[in-house]
C-alpha cells in the first residue's frame, strides 16, 4: 500500500471551485456613531443672533429701497401723463384763439376784442413755455415725426414733399411730442394724357 505524497495535498491558497458565492453570507455594514455637535458657549450663541438680525436687516432695506424706487417710477408715469392730458386740453384752446385772431374785424370794438384774444394767447403761451411745451416748426421739408399730412395738394408750385399750409400747430413738450402739427404737403404732379399720334385726320 503506497502512501499519499504531500503534492497531493490540496494547497492553501487553493479554491473550491464547487463553492457557491452567492451562499456566503453579506458583509455587515458597520455605522460609524453620529458625533454630536458641542453647545454653543454664550458669547457665540451672540455672534450668531447678531449675523442674523444684521442679514435680515440688509435684506429689509434692500426690499425697501426697491420699493421706493418703484414707487418713484409709478409717481413719475402718473405725473407725465397727467401733465399731458392736461396740457393737450389746454393747446384746444389756444386752436380756438388762433380761430378768433383769423377772423376780420372793421369796427374799433371789433379790433379792441381781437387785441384782448392775443393778449390772452400770449399769456397762455408763455405759461406753456415755462413747462417746456414749444411749437413746431412747419415750414420746409415734411418729417413724419414731426408733422402730420392731412391732405396732398398738386399744383402748388413747390417741389414734392414741401409744407404748403399748416392746418393746425403741433407742439412739443421737452424732447416729446405734445401733439404732430396738422399740414398739406405738396405733392408730384399727375402724368396728363397725351394726344395719341395715330389719330385720324380730318377730311
Amino acid at each position: 500500500m503506497t502512501a499519499k505524497t504531500n503534492s497531493e495535498a490540496p494547497g492553501p491558497e487553493e479554491v473550491d471551485p464547487q463553492v457557491d458565492e452567492s451562499n456566503l453570507p453579506d458583509a455587515e455594514i458597520v455605522e460609524e456613531p453620529e458625533v454630536e455637535a458641542l453647545p454653543l458657549s454664550p458669547e457665540e450663541l451672540l455672534q450668531k443672533e447678531r449675523d442674523e438680525f444684521y442679514e435680515n436687516w440688509r435684506r429689509t432695506q434692500a426690499d425697501f429701497q426697491n420699493h421706493k424706487r418703484r414707487q418713484a417710477q409709478v409717481m413719475e408715469m402718473t405725473v407725465k401723463s397727467t401733465r399731458r392730458e392736461l396740457f393737450s386740453e389746454m393747446l384746444l384752446i389756444l386752436d380756438y384763439l388762433d380761430m378768433a385772431l383769423l377772423s376780420p374785424v372793421e369796427t374799433q370794438e371789433g379790433k379792441n376784442l381781437l387785441m384782448g384774444v392775443e393778449m390772452t394767447r400770449t399769456q397762455m403761451m408763455q405759461l406753456l413755455q415755462r413747462h417746456e411745451i414749444e411749437t413746431i416748426e412747419s415750414q420746409g421739408s415734411f418729417n413724419p415725426e414731426l408733422h402730420e399730412a392731412i391732405e396732398r395738394v398738386e399744383g402748388s408750385g413747390k417741389e414734392p414733399g414741401t409744407i404748403v399750409q399748416t392746418v393746425r400747430r403741433g407742439y412739443t413738450i421737452g424732447k416729446d411730442i405734445l401733439r404732430h402739427a396738422h399740414v398739406k404737403v405738396a405733392a408730384e404732379p399727375s402724368a396728363e394724357a397725351t394726344p395719341s399720334d395715330d389719330s385720324t385726320a380730318t377730311e
